[in-house]
């Protein structure tokens, strides 16, 4: 059974950043996870907004949560809008159980680049 992450960037609409996430965020890779969390943040040119994709994270546990929730302070700290998309089913569970789910934005589907809706995700 693989228990990586995997991180990527996504092609998003103008001023949006996607973080795409696949596989296990918990104790092991939570370092990782900050990290790219951090890039997604702060790499020039700074987004307006940055969504989270977690339709392929498969486990998340509280350590892969805490950097979530770390990022997303983060993100309100710097004015960036910041929300989770697409989360798997073991992914929603966790933030209902933990009522995270009042804390994020969370959309259905990640952004596309084709998307030229002016009314945001989040």
């Amino acid at each position: 059974m693989e228990t990586g992450l995997s991180t990527r960037r996504r092609p998003a609409p103008p001023a949006t950043r996607v973080l795409a996430l696949s596989g296990h965020a918990d104790l092991d890779t939570a370092p990782a996870l900050a990290e790219a969390l951090q890039d997604a943040l702060t790499a020039p040119p700074a987004p307006d907004t940055l969504v989270i994709d977690c339709h392929d994270l498969v486990f998340c546990s509280s350590s892969g949560l805490n950097e979530l929730l770390k990022a997303r302070r983060a993100a309100i700290a710097a004015g960036t809008a910041f929300g989770l998309a697409a989360p798997s089913p073991q992914v929603t569970r966790l933030l209902r159980v933990t009522e995270t789910d009042t804390v994020f934005d969370i959309a259905p589907i990640a952004p596309s680049p084709a998307v030229r809706d002016p009314d945001p995700l989040f």
